[in-house]
Formats: C-alpha cells, sequence, structure tokens
C-alpha cells in the first residue's frame, strides 16, 4: 500500500513540475528552450581596436552608451542591452572583440522602417534599421549603410551573426 501511495505521489508532483509553456507562464526544467533572435554588435575604431574593451584607448563603458527607440509621441524609450565579452570557440579558437547585445530591439523591430538609436558617449548619433526575419537578423543598417558581418575562419554559426561597425 505505501509503494502505490508514494508512486501516486510521485506522479502528482511530476504532473505539477511539467506544465504546458504559454505566454503567461515561465519556463519549467520540462519545457523547450525557444529561439529569440538578438543583434549582436561589434564596434571597432579604424585601426581595428576593440572600442567597448577597458583595455582600449578611447573605448565606451557601458555608461557611456544608448540605445533606444521613439514612441509614437516622440518620446525615447530605452532598451535593454548588455557587453558580451571575448570568448573561445572551437578548438582554440578565440573572437578577441566585444560585443553590444540586445533581443530588446530586435523584438521591437517590426520591419525595416523601424528606426532605432545608438549613442556612444559624445559621438554622433546612429540610426539603426534592423530586418529580422523570423529567429534571425538578417541586414543592419547603420545611418543608412548595410553593416558587415564578421567573418568566422572556421566556419562557425555564432560568428557569422556578430555585425561589425568602424567608428
Amino acid at each position: 500500500m505505501k509503494k502505490v501511495l508514494l508512486a501516486f505521489v510521485a506522479l502528482f508532483v511530476l504532473n505539477l513540475g511539467c506544465k504546458k509553456i504559454s505566454d503567461v507562464d515561465r519556463l519549467c526544467a520540462c519545457s523547450p528552450i525557444s529561439n529569440v533572435p538578438y543583434l549582436s554588435l561589434v564596434i571597432k575604431n579604424n585601426n581595428g581596436g576593440d572600442l567597448l574593451s577597458a583595455t582600449t584607448a578611447g573605448a565606451f563603458a557601458k555608461e557611456q552608451i544608448q540605445l533606444y527607440r521613439k514612441d509614437a509621441n516622440g518620446e525615447i524609450k530605452q532598451l535593454e542591452f548588455r557587453l558580451r565579452p571575448p570568448f573561445a570557440y572551437g578548438t582554440n579558437q578565440l573572437f578577441n572583440y566585444s560585443q553590444l547585445v540586445s533581443m530588446e530591439i530586435a523584438l521591437s523591430a517590426k520591419s525595416i522602417n523601424d528606426t532605432f538609436y545608438l549613442k556612444l558617449g559624445d559621438n554622433q548619433l546612429y540610426e539603426l534599421n534592423l530586418k529580422v526575419n523570423e529567429m534571425k537578423i538578417e541586414k543592419l543598417l547603420i545611418n543608412q549603410q548595410e553593416a558587415p558581418l564578421e567573418n568566422s575562419t572556421t566556419g562557425n554559426a555564432y560568428v557569422g551573426t556578430i555585425f561589425s561597425m568602424k567608428l
């Protein structure tokens, strides 16, 4: 009798722990992870130096960077972003640049005509336009000029989604 009762309790706990995903529920351990598009941008100086790294002269700290959009009334809405440090991938491969990463900008971009703004310190204001197709940013325009993608010597899929900007 104890074994049957214990089995029912275990099934009850498992049933409560694994629920289906809906828009309001948080993920549980049994839920699949969905891919969310995000912008990943490297900012370089004319010499190819990383302007998001504290070790580079003239680099920008997170507090000096603003990423925002304007709503229909012209009010500024700040967009969340983070700075991702350089990382290793593959066998002895290193991506040497920090990246500005934002999911919110990719989720907010409904068409290539939606304009976002990037302000780096006291430098000029840059207009950003994104073309998002399902779960990937296909194109990034910076001041109406197409931004190049970073090249991976090993064909790494993630590195091939990082955009680059030179000041």
